[in-house]
């Protein structure tokens, strides 16, 4: 048995559910911010460590899109 709110049946996992794919979906964003900020900088600053960086940046990209979709299969 799933619980509801009493007045209006909605279900609170399916309130759950929405909360934690809408806050994936903000990662997600924030992730695509991270990688033009990284553009932003190689392009202003000449490091030696700029490969590293980007590396790093579309890794994290490619894990923020692989929890949204593993949240959006499982739950």
């Amino acid at each position: 048995m799933t619980a509801t709110i009493p007045l209006l049946g909605i279900s609170l996992w399916l309130i759950a559910k929405i909360f934690v794919l809408f806050g994936l979906a903000i990662y997600l964003v924030f992730a695509l911010v991270m990688i033009k900020q990284v553009k932003l900088m190689t392009s202003t600053l000449a490091l030696t460590v700029d490969k590293y960086v980007t590396f790093l940046t579309y890794a994290h990209l490619a894990f923020a899109i692989l929890v949204f979709i593993l949240a959006l299969l499982i739950l």
